[in-house]
């Protein structure tokens, strides 16, 4: 009996790794493709939004315009 007792338990124990596993690798899955949509909602809403230095550059663009014109 005991021989059938270690049978059993070592055929839970790979039976519980092999979920284990199953599971990590699902749960992998889903945070990758989480960070992938995250990643690209973050893209796209850079591209909208001006970054400090991009607004510095155009208002010195604009300054340096506004000197250049002759005055009307």
């Amino acid at each position: 009996m005991d021989v059938w007792n270690l049978v059993l338990y070592v055929v839970a124990s790979v039976l519980a790794l092999k979920s284990l596993a199953s599971l990590m690798t699902h749960h992998k899955k889903v945070v990758v493709q989480q960070l992938a949509i995250e990643y690209t909602q973050d893209a796209g809403h850079s591209e909208n939004v001006v970054s400090p230095s991009d607004s510095s550059n155009q208002q010195e663009e604009d300054t340096s315009e506004e000197l250049k014109a002759p005055a009307a």
